[in-house]
Formats: C-alpha cells, sequence, structure tokens
C-alpha cells in the first residue's frame, strides 16, 4: 500500500502515456462536455488537475482563456511542451488545487477525470470547494466529476481490473497497463490500485517497464451534496455520464454547481 495518493503522477510510462488510456470508458466524451459548458460560460477559465492538457488545450484552441491548475510537474510539462508545439498560451500553475485560490475571477471551473478524488482527506476535499467558491465570479459554475462508488468495488477484496492497451499513433509503440493488485480501507473510504506499465517492443518483447500506483477517496452522492451546500454551493444538475443522463448508482457523479 502506497500512501501516496499521487505517485502515477511522478512521471515514466504513466505519465507519457497517460492520454492514450484517459478519455475513454466512462470519461468518453467529457472534453466536449467541458467545451460546450466553457463557451456558455465565455471564461475565464481555471482546470484543475489540468494534467497533460487534455482538456485545457482544446479549451485553448476554441479561444477560451484557461488557467491550468495541477501538482504534477511532469504532466505540466507534457501540457506546456504540447501549448508550445500548437503555438498557443495559457497559465499553467503547479499547485495543490486545495490551497490555490484567485478571489472572483473565473466564470467556470473544471475538476475533471475524478482528480478530485485523489484528495484523500475530507479537510483536503473541504478546502479545495471552498477555495474554488471564493474563485468563481458571480454567477459562476463549478463542474465536477466523480466515479459513484460500487460498494463490491471499494471494499473487502474486489477484483483486479482488466489490462488496457493503447497505441501511440504518432510513434506506433504500443503500451499495456495493468492493474496488478488492489487494496480498499472501507473506513477512510479509500481504493487504491498498483499498476505496471508496459510498453511492447514490435517482436512482441516488453522493452520498458513502470510499477507505480494512485489512491482516490470515494464519496457518495449524498455526502458531495451536503459537502457542496457546505461550500456554499447550490447543485444545479447531477448527470451520471457526459451526455447528460440522470444520476445511476456505480456510473459518473458529474455535477454542476453554482454559488449560493
Amino acid at each position: 500500500m502506497n500512501e501516496d495518493p499521487n505517485a502515477f503522477y511522478d512521471g515514466g510510462l504513466a505519465v507519457e502515456t497517460y492520454d492514450l488510456f484517459a478519455g475513454t470508458g466512462a470519461l468518453q466524451g467529457d472534453v466536449q462536455f467541458y467545451l460546450d459548458l466553457a463557451r456558455e460560460s465565455g471564461g475565464p477559465v481555471l482546470e484543475h488537475g489540468t494534467g497533460t492538457g487534455r482538456v485545457l488545450l482544446p479549451l485553448v484552441t476554441a479561444g477560451l482563456e484557461v488557467t491550468g491548475v495541477d501538482i504534477s510537474p511532469a504532466m505540466l510539462a507534457i501540457a506546456r511542451r504540447r501549448l508550445g508545439e500548437a503555438g498557443l498560451r495559457a497559465e499553467l500553475i503547479q499547485a495543490p488545487m486545495q490551497s490555490f485560490e484567485a478571489p472572483g475571477r473565473f466564470s467556470l471551473v473544471l475538476i475533471p477525470a475524478r482528480a478530485f478524488q485523489h484528495l484523500t482527506e475530507p479537510a483536503d476535499q473541504r478546502a479545495c470547494l471552498e477555495r474554488v467558491r471564493r474563485s468563481l465570479r458571480p454567477g459562476g459554475l463549478l463542474a465536477l466529476d466523480l466515479f459513484d462508488p460500487r460498494l463490491d468495488a471499494v471494499a473487502g477484496e474486489p477484483p483486479l481490473t482488466p489490462p488496457r492497451e493503447a497505441m501511440d499513433p504518432a510513434t506506433g509503440r504500443r503500451f499495456v497497463r495493468r492493474c496488478v493488485a488492489r487494496w480498499t480501507d472501507p473506513f477512510r473510504q479509500l481504493v487504491g490500485e498498483r499498476l505496471r506499465l508496459e510498453a511492447i517492443a514490435a517482436d512482441g518483447r516488453i522493452a520498458e517497464v513502470q510499477e507505480t500506483s494512485w489512491t482516490l477517496r470515494w464519496n457518495t452522492g449524498q455526502e458531495m451534496a451536503w459537502l457542496l451546500e457546505l461550500c456554499g454551493f447550490r447543485v444545479e444538475a447531477l448527470h451520471s455520464d457526459f451526455r447528460r443522463a440522470p444520476p445511476a448508482y456505480g456510473r459518473e457523479q458529474l455535477w454542476i454547481a453554482g454559488a449560493a
């Protein structure tokens, strides 16, 4: 068990291949969803957990002013490189999301791809939301994506998730990401995974390996509703996917909330 919830984002194959595995499965369609919200808001936009710029770059390309905040220097280095290659500009800040604040600046704050759940202490989750609330302009919105916890997956000894494969279209390199161990702490509402990243050579040999981990704190829907209210938000909508389907157990918690 690794107590660092963000070890995965330190670098190596995990960061190199992040975009190849992100935005699929339950997160499919998330970039367009956030882009639509951002256009409606008019900006400026703050994205917490901006990572490699997977969401940020399409927003900047659309002409929006975006500030990206992330704790990982390795992820931000990729975002900066991609912005430079595209001839785009955005403000990127290395900081924990629970301590960043820009009072009254943003029309929209995004926390996509379960990034909020890497805050494994309830006090940090509350601090993050309180700072987000103060960073919003009057009438501004927060869009927050979490996974909705299935109890059979976050308690006891849940089965390992199946291996996933991806190919980098730019280089033709093939990668495999395997979950080699899982652990849960129902009392603290934590679930963690030990992951093995493999780069596969053209002849099928494993050319490079990295083992790393991540930990997330799961939040029930009722808990999140109360936490948002506690931090000064009113819930505008709750969806279970990026097509705006109604809430459903075990899918996504996609919250849209405004300042109360």
